[in-house]
């Protein structure tokens, strides 16, 4: 798997820098006034061509936005970064506020500031496309289920409110692919008495923000679950 950092230079002429996510890259706004965002890695430090104000400088020697090579793809952190970090996949735009951290799986947009937007790209081995080319020729059900599995296990060491939101998209996509087989029923019902149980956690006399390890592994089992019911009806 290879992961990299691309930025979308200001000038047409110029060509997108490309930065490699081996080991943590920080994002941040050089403090000499000119307003240049570097990407920083433990080797050096790689000038973006691109300018923006709005992105937040180091504090006490640390970026205020981290990527790191993670075995699902890459995790971004939000340090501490004055202005939230937005994170747009081809289905939904997530925020990180101070503290919060989240896991790319597949090519993302990366909005840092008000207004700089760079390319998070998750290349995997083999024959398996982005979620972006496969929109481009048709998703197949095995391809879309794919992408919410994905998600659900990005989601599950998110939040409480990011895996509902994930589960939901997966009760519309079960409901609208149905499946002549048994495995499918039980799935559905599977869906749907863990979305009743994120709601209780998320609202209920339980509430927490986070889900604790036993409910990652649950929401990873439902994962692996129905990716392999939808990779199966599709051979």
């Amino acid at each position: 798997m290879n992961r990299y950092l691309l930025s979308d230079p200001a000038s047409e002429d110029a060509t997108p820098t490309r930065v490699p996510i081996d080991s943590r890259v920080g994002i941040y706004r050089l403090g000499d006034g000119s307003k240049t965002i570097v990407a920083e890695t433990e080797g050096q430090r790689v000038d973006l061509a691109v300018r923006d104000a709005t992105v937040s400088r180091k504090t006490d020697g640390r970026p205020p936005v981290e990527l790191s090579p993670i075995s699902r793809g890459i995790s971004v952190r939000n340090h501490g970064s004055t202005n939230p970090v937005s994170l747009s996949t081809n289905l939904r735009t997530h925020t990180l506020t101070a503290g919060d951290a989240a896991a790319i799986t597949d090519d993302c947009r990366l909005t840092v500031g008000i207004s700089l937007t760079l390319q998070a790209t998750v290349e995997r081995e083999g024959s398996q496309r982005s979620p972006a080319a496969e929109q481009a020729g048709g998703v197949s059900p095995a391809a879309h289920a794919r992408t919410l599995a994905n998600a659900l296990r990005a989601a599950s060491t998110d939040s409480v409110a990011e895996s509902r939101s994930v589960v939901a998209e997966l009760r519309s996509f079960l409901d609208s692919h149905q499946l002549d087989s048994s495995e499918h029923e039980a799935v559905q019902r599977r869906v749907e008495q863990i979305e009743r149980r994120l709601e209780s956690k998320a609202g209920g006399l339980h509430h927490t923000e986070e889900l604790d390890e036993e409910w990652q592994a649950e929401l990873t089992a439902l994962s692996d679950r129905i990716e392999g019911l939808y990779a199966r009806a599709s051979n």
